[in-house]
């Protein structure tokens, strides 16, 4: 009886990537291979297991029963696999030319840019911080298939593809122009919600930020403009009658440039949690590990260096 050849793990790696992306065409992407080396290899897997372990839907495909079965015992032992090889990866920041890509919204990047820069000067790491896509999906995406190494958001993924860490808190204030014709010194509830609001132009994992920031039903707000910037936000503010909610340390920040008021929200609210998010394959990465470290120190030192400005 002939020998059976051993399975070529690398149709495993394939299989779970095509299973996690439902697309031949992203883990063709993800892999670098083209869509056929891909194909080839999910027919040389099913051949193997002689089960069907896809189905077309659209532009997709859908796992069987057979192949989630399959991914459920794969994924967490490939993962660790990959972990581990990463971790042999050596990294010197003084030594090694890296470009590394982060996400972050402007109010991160404002506090850290400059700070990496410097701390960065006499190495040959770059760091590139780029505004987050507003669409999760993309985002998500992006993360998984490592097109940039982390993110800092105000939201954490539910999916296990992902580590995250709590990183900041911030306090969220509300700003009006000084010259507003309705309040002044003060605001109140029925205040707040009979003028228009400059709404910040983020969902995550279905919620939009203010569901993030109070456990209150609160009534609906009249738009004046969506934005996806806070300091965008505060610029609008300062020359309409719009009220905005942003993070204190912002407010204290512009609110003398721009001539603003801050108040205390007239409602219930929660700090807004800031977490660094990246993907599990990079847990033990000396790189993504250095970098990680890299901008917590720096992001809490700048965040603590904003807090002593007066307000």
């Amino acid at each position: 009886m002939p020998q059976r050849k051993p399975l070529d793990l690398n149709l495993l790696r394939v299989f779970a990537v095509v299973c996690r992306t439902e697309s031949f065409s992203k883990a063709a992407e993800e892999l670098d291979l083209t869509q056929s080396s891909v194909s080839n290899a999910i027919t040389r897997l099913k051949a193997r297991v002689g089960e069907a372990l896809f189905v077309r839907v659209g532009r997709g495909v859908k796992p069987t029963a057979a192949a989630l079965n399959l991914y459920r015992h794969l994924a967490e032992p490939l993962a660790e696999v990959e972990q581990l090889v990463a971790g042999l990866e050596a990294f010197d920041p003084k030594l090694s030319q890296r470009t590394f890509t982060v996400y972050a919204n402007d109010t991160i990047i404002e506090l850290l840019q400059a700070a990496a820069e410097e701390h960065l000067s006499e190495m040959r790491v770059e760091i590139i911080f780029k505004e987050a896509p507003v669409q999760e999906q993309d985002f998500l995406k992006d993360l998984q298939t490592e097109k940039v190494d982390l993110a800092i958001d105000v939201s954490k993924p539910q999916e296990a593809g992902f580590d995250v860490a709590q990183i900041l808190q911030e306090r969220i204030v509300c700003v009006a122009r000084q010259q507003h014709p309705r309040i002044q010194g003060s605001l109140s509830f029925e205040q707040y919600f009979a003028e228009k609001h400059i709404i910040f132009n983020l969902r995550r994992f279905n919620l939009k930020v203010v569901d993030m920031l109070t456990t209150q039903v609160l009534p609906e707000r009249k738009v004046y403009c969506e934005q996806s910037s806070l300091l965008s936000m505060i610029a609008t503010a300062a020359k309409s009658d719009a009220l905005a909610i942003v993070t204190e340390s912002y407010a204290r920040e512009y609110a003398e440039l721009f001539k603003l008021q801050v108040f205390e929200p007239p409602f219930e609210t929660k700090p807004l949690n800031i977490y660094m998010l990246w993907s599990k394959r990079l847990a033990q990465n000396p790189a993504n590990v250095w970098l990680r470290q890299t901008l917590v120190s720096l992001l809490q030192a700048q965040h603590r260096q904003g807090n002593k400005k007066p307000a």
